[in-house]
């Protein structure tokens, strides 16, 4: 009772060491708060984690860019980036950072990249910055900087690009002072700070930046008396709220600069006309939101010999006509987006002969203009956003040269052939997001050099036959509409033929099929026929039966699969076996229920994995071990189980060091109200194997145990063992022949050793036989043939009145047999002398010598007739008779 009341503590105290000695990890291949970019693992992004306080402590030390933007960090502390040696791009935007730490960047040594924009800093110290000696581009906008200590950016010495935006610094002169310790300078953004003037004597020596930004700034003042700025080749001056005061001396002075940015800006014509005399190489100007937007601006500006890019963004023109682009003839680029327009005079831009790159976006016209007719310099033509409902055979005539053409989010109904008779040189062509219900039948013929074809958002609801016929050079397709009567034709109808001429673009690379609901659409076998070059393939909305398990036999060269919203699709691993260069899989939102498909799919060059929004609710770890190349894996938003079903998934999401799991800490479970909410890792799997462990536990033991026990027996008392085997034998044996009546037909039934065998024949038989008359069993000669030996034995002692045991020392190391019936039919003949320490292992032997006659025939050398008369006497009667030599005592 005692023994059984200690099992519970034992069992107790097992669990607990096995829980203490199992080791738990350092730290997880999935992180807590951030996530890993699938295309790239060495970039970490951790925006808009609210409850992050401080720099997550799990991110790897291999990281090459983190993105920390949105929190609620509120200091940077020494040690929060310690190992991170190969961290490249930082960015901690739009967080509350007030404090930063001396030379808590200074184990960055290898950072190129750092913002603190959207911040509280107020002051920058001397050692805030240390250690960031390859730091290229900082940026420290929106923040509330009001001073900056003088060594605080020396140790930036390769530092190009500097923002400043938005802060709280008015003085030039410090500015200056700070950013001298920076030679390699190019970049500086001082806009949104109280800054009122510029002035030449306010820099010491010349700076070699290039681009300055002096945007939304209370500038009155930019005076210029010598060359302080040499390379200066981009200026900003959008919404300076004052009219400026423009003085410079010389215009070598601004010799370099060659784009200036005037937008929002309410300057008079005199300070316009004072900063286009001073240039003389500019090549592009900013009008954005000037208005109202007049010639004699214009002209000013294009009286500028170099000016070749014009922007007027949302400067309010709903009319342009035939004069107000005059006097640009030179310009190659013209921005007209976001001003309203609604009509625009005939002949308004026919004066722009150079004109390669023209932007009609985000306006309110409902034709393509009539200007814009053989502008045979277009190279790129822009009416996205507009609302052009129909477009006439020559809108687009003599535009040989046009290579871009974006239609795109307008209400266009019909796409006539005519309309591209024109562009046998387009390239890109974007009709996303319009009314269109079906291509020409000619469309393809007209367009044989389009790489690129976005005809998504449509009403497009047939592909004719031979619709993309001559599009040899196609390389990207987007065919999100809704398809229905063409998709819908089974394979050996009419559609096979068709569907097999309306996707034959060997050049194909990419092709992106989605198909809304209420438009369901089943595709067939041969849907991908003659796309031998297909990198990508995307395949979105309601397909009405299962994929063909032939379908991809057509794509051998797939790398990226993107499978979305298939309805009752249960993937079978056929599917995927043809693409064995396959890297990117997405299997998102298809209600699965396992993946266990995987382990079959023969996809040894998967790297990506991803299968959010399912009904997964196990996961066999075991589909990973036939993903060798796998390195991300995202199963987010799955009903998981919490219970010993995903023990195994659970402990491979922890402890695997090659794939990451994407928000694996925000896995939920979902398999009981009451788990509802309860994070799949945060389950304790560890007790599911302790059941199992305590039975390995006590399996192994007891396994050792008997293990002992039986090489214990083997070496101890194999012999006693297989003597009570064969008592055990005889005794079943003896009460069956007694019970059925056996005659006794030999007198004795001598047992001996084979090496024994000489001295029976040469001196028992002849005695006993010959002149006694006695009728003896030996096993070589009376035994039956093909009958058992034991059973042999048996028959023979039973047969026989007698038995006769010839021993020796060879006999005692045989498998010798003594059956014992309890009564005195055994003589023991020894043929040598036996010490004790020979018998001791023959208890059963001893035991006989004690209380059975025996005989010795080396003790009767001398006296042979004596010997052999104590024999038949022995044969003949049942009285014991004294022994020969007394029982060797124990010693």
């Amino acid at each position: 009772m005692q023994r059984l009341a200690l099992l519970p503590q034992m069992e107790s105290l097992f669990s607990l060491l096995f829980l203490l000695l199992l080791p738990r990890p350092s730290w997880l291949y999935s992180l807590h708060n951030c996530t890993i970019e699938s295309t790239d693992p060495w970039k970490i992004n951790c925006n808009y984690y609210y409850k992050l306080s401080r720099i997550p402590p799990d991110i790897p030390k291999s990281v090459a860019y983190l993105s920390v933007y949105g929190t609620n960090i509120e200091s940077i502390c020494q040690g929060d980036f310690s190992g991170l040696t190969e961290l490249q791009t930082l960015d901690l935007g739009g967080n509350h950072i007030s404090q930063i730490e001396d030379a808590a960047f200074s184990h960055l040594s290898s950072l190129t990249e750092l913002s603190l924009s959207t911040n509280s800093l107020k002051n920058l110290t001397d050692h805030m910055f240390t250690g960031l000696s390859n730091l290229t581009v900082l940026g420290l906008g929106f923040n509330k900087i009001n001073h900056i200590s003088g060594l605080a950016f020396a140790p930036l010495t390769k530092l190009l690009e500097l923002d400043l935006w938005g802060n709280h610094l008015s003085s030039i002169s410090d500015i200056v002072k700070v950013v001298s310790f920076c030679p390699l300078l190019k970049s500086l953004d001082l806009s949104g700070n109280p800054l009122t003037s510029i002035e030449s004597e306010q820099f010491p020596f010349p700076f070699n930046i290039t681009v300055l930004d002096l945007s939304w700034t209370p500038l009155s003042r930019f005076s210029l008396h010598s060359d302080v700025f040499p390379h200066l080749q981009t200026l900003h001056l959008a919404s300076v709220y004052n009219d400026l005061q423009w003085n410079i001396s010389d215009k070598a002075f601004l010799k370099s600069l060659m784009t200036l940015d005037l937008g929002f800006n309410s300057f008079s014509v005199k300070t316009c006309q004072l900063i286009f005399q001073s240039l003389d190489s500019l090549e592009k100007l900013v009008l954005n939101y000037v208005y109202p937007l007049d010639r004699g601006l214009l002209d000013m500006a294009c009286g500028i010999q170099t000016l070749q890019s014009l922007d007027v963004y949302n400067s309010e023109n709903h009319f342009i006509n035939d004069s107000l682009f005059k006097l640009c003839s030179n310009l190659t680029e013209l921005d007209l987006s976001l001003n309203h327009l609604t009509d625009v005079a005939p002949s308004s831009l026919q004066m722009l002969t150079r004109l390669s790159r023209l932007n009609f976006s985000i306006n309110g016209l409902t034709e393509v203009p009539l200007t814009i007719r053989n502008m045979s310099s277009l190279t790129s033509l822009s009416f996205k956003s507009n609302s052009i409902s129909k477009l006439r055979c020559l809108d687009f005539s003599g535009l040989h040269l046009l290579k871009i053409l974006d239609l795109s989010y307008n209400n266009i109904r019909e796409l006539n052939s005519c309309v591209f008779q024109d562009l046998q040189n387009l390239q890109e062509l974007n009709i996303r997001k319009n009314l269109i219900l079906k291509f020409d039948d000619s469309f393809g013929t007209t367009l044989p050099n389009l790489l690129f074809l976005d005809a998504a958002d449509n009403n497009i609801k047939k592909l004719q036959k031979g619709v993309f016929r001559n599009m040899t050079h196609l390389t990207d397709l987007d065919l999100v509409s809704q398809f229905a009567p063409l998709m819908s034709m089974e394979k050996g109808s009419r559609g096979r033929s068709q569907l097999q001429q309306v996707f034959n673009l060997p050049s194909l690379q990419t092709l992106r099929i989605t198909v809304y609901k209420g438009s369901c659409i089943s595709l067939t076998i041969d849907l991908l026929k003659g796309l031998d070059d297909l990198k990508m393939l995307s395949l979105k909305g309601c397909f009405i039966r299962a994929l063909d398990t032939k379908m991809f036999h057509h794509t051998p060269r797939l790398i990226n699969l993107e499978i979305r919203n298939i309805r009752k699709w249960t993937p079978v691993p056929e599917l995927f076996q043809p693409l064995t260069v396959l890297q990117t899989l997405d299997l998102s939102e298809n209600h699965l229920k396992s993946v266990d498909f995987l382990s079959e799919a023969n996809l040894m060059q998967l790297q990506t994995l991803k299968l959010q929004n399912n009904d997964v609710s196990v996961i066999n770890e075991r589909v990973f071990e036939a993903l060798p190349s796998l390195r991300y894996l995202d199963v987010s938003d799955n009903p998981f189980v919490c219970n010993c079903s995903n023990a195994d998934f659970i402990d491979w999401v922890i402890w695997n060091r090659q794939v990451y799991v994407n928000g694996a800490y925000q896995y939920r479970c979902a398999s009981l109200p009451s788990e509802q909410g309860a994070l799949l890792l945060e389950f304790d799997y560890r007790w599911c194997w302790e059941s199992v462990g305590f039975f390995c536990f006590i399996c192994s033991s007891a396994l050792v145990l008997l293990t002992l026990l039986l090489s214990f027996l083997h070496h101890f008392l194999r012999f006693h063992l297989q003597y009570s085997f064969y008592l055990l034998r005889a005794f079943l044996y003896h009460r069956q022949q007694r019970g059925q009546g056996c005659a006794e037909i030999y007198d004795a039934f001598v047992s001996y050793n084979v090496h024994d065998e000489e001295w029976v024949y040469r001196e028992l038989l002849p005695e006993l036989e010959g002149r006694q008359g006695w009728k003896l069993c030996l096993h070589h000669r009376d035994f039956e043939p093909g009958k058992a030996i034991m059973e042999n034995i048996v028959d023979a002692i039973y047969s026989s009145r007698k038995t006769l045991c010839v021993i020796s020392h060879q006999y005692l190391l045989s498998d010798f047999r003594l059956l014992d019936e309890q009564k005195d039919v055994l003589i023991l003949l020894f043929l040598e002398e036996l010490s004790s320490n020979q018998l001791s292992p023959f208890f059963r032997m001893r035991k006989l010598m004690r209380s059975r006659t025996y005989l010795s025939w080396s003790g009767a050398r001398g006296h042979r007739g004596l010997f052999w008369e104590r024999v038949r006497h022995a044969l003949q009667s049942g009285a014991q008779l004294p022994a020969d030599n007394p029982l060797p005592t124990d010693d």
